[in-house]
This record gives C-alpha cells, structure tokens and sequence, in this order.
C-alpha cells in the first residue's frame, strides 16, 4: 500500500503521525484528517496542534461570528460545502451570510449553502443532518440553546461526516457541553484599523485553557497574534464586532 510523504514542517509531519496512528487504532477516517490550522499562537492552545476535524467547536461572545469566519476560511482549505445554519428567529435578529462579503475575504460564495429553518426544533435537526453529511466540509450552526444531549447527537454526526461543526452561541453557557472545545471571542478597543480580538479557550478535552489576542485581516480572515498589552484591563470587550464584513 502507498502512503502519502510526510510533510517537510514540524508542525506537519507530527499531525501526520498521529492522523496514521489514529487510522492504525481504527478510530475512523474522520479522525485521521488533519486539523485546521489558525497559526502558530492559536494552534497550540487546544493541544492538537490546531482544531480538530470531526469533532464539533463551541464559539460565544460578541466577536464569535467574525472568529466563526475566519475558522471556516481555514477549513475551507478541504473540498466540500459551508453549510451555514440559523432559524428565522436568527435572521430576523443577525441577518444572513452576505456572499459579496464573503467572497472578497476570499470565501468561494458557489461553496456556501445556506440552510433556514422555521423555528429552533427545526434548526437542531438540519444541523444534524448537515454534520452527517461528507459534502459538508464546515457546518456553522447558530444555535440559541443546546444541551448536553443535543451537543452529543451533534458530535456523533460530525465524526460521521467528518467536517468541522462550529455551534455559534450568543451567550456564554455554564450548561455541560460535549463539544471538543469552548471558545469566548471578544472585540479589543481599536481606533482606526482592522478588527482585534480576545479569544479565550475556556474548555477543551484535553484541560487546556488560554487565550491570545490577535488582529484579523479584513481581506483574508487570517489572525495575526498581538505583542502582549502592558496594561491587562486593555483586553477588556470593546466595541461590538464588525458583523458587516459577511453579514447582511
């Protein structure tokens, strides 16, 4: 049989060892995918040298949608849809993904499928299919509530599609979750310039926890971490995020 060469970079060729020893323990193929890559700084804090595929990720905060982007971007790197889902509710309050804002950033708009449900019920369960499907290369789910037990159906369904769920929340949730990781994003005072954000992992499988500040690119979505602050009440929430770049 005939394998792939490993990749020249460290960061590669350790993913890939372990993408062959989880296809060699038989914990499926969706496992065996690499993870998404955000950069160095971002990587390292869940401990999987990135975001890991098949499993699901919990974005809260202000700035979730605008880091929600910016992981799809990254997860876009694979074949396959961005399947975006949200309820009426959802639209009437935040809008839809804008697909001229996406696409300047470098989103292909022939890639996105846009999935409005009637009410929450309704939601939950196309996000499930969604994340079951192989077509779906990143499923992003605008879920008011989701409990422990749905989270865990929704972790089921991604490892069997073996794409990336992103379940975008308004709020922060004390409640168990059974995602693979919980992040906060928060917007960072800025005056004139692009976005700047506080990503805090908050849980993660592994116990990590962190977090890193970073300015994003408006053109391409990519996050570029900043010089620490001398002062920490600096990273406190500023504005509210630019929901414009790919919302209308």
């Amino acid at each position: 049989m005939n394998e792939a060469p490993l990749p020249t970079d460290r960061a590669g060729r350790l993913a890939a060892l372990r993408a062959r020893i989880r296809a060699l323990e038989g914990r499926g193929a969706g496992l065996a995918m690499p993870p998404v890559r955000l950069g160095p700084a971002l990587d390292r804090l869940p401990g999987e040298d990135g975001l890991a595929r098949a499993a699901l990720h919990e974005l809260a905060g202000p700035a979730a949608t605008l880091f929600a982007l910016a992981i799809a971007k990254a997860a876009l790197d694979r074949p396959g849809l961005l399947v975006w889902c949200l309820d009426e509710a959802g639209v009437r309050t935040r809008g839809v993904p804008w697909p001229p804002g996406l696409a300047a950033r470098g989103i292909d708009p022939g890639r996105l499928l846009l999935v409005r449900a009637p009410d929450a019920t309704a939601l939950a369960g196309a996000v499930e299919e969604a994340l079951a499907s192989p077509a779906a290369s990143v499923v992003v789910a605008e879920l008011a509530r989701a409990g422990l037990g749905l989270t865990r159906r929704l972790q089921l369904a991604v490892e069997r599609g073996g794409g990336l769920g992103l379940l975008l929340r308004p709020a922060a949730d004390s409640n168990p979750s059974a995602a693979s990781t919980r992040w906060w994003a928060a917007s960072l005072p800025v005056g004139e310039g692009p976005p700047r954000l506080r990503l805090e992992l908050r849980r993660a499988r592994n116990g990590a926890e962190g977090f890193v500040e970073v300015r994003v690119d408006e053109r391409t979505l990519a996050l570029h971490p900043l010089a620490a602050l001398a002062d920490p009440a600096a990273a406190a929430p500023g504005s509210a995020q630019r929901r414009t770049l790919a919302r209308g």
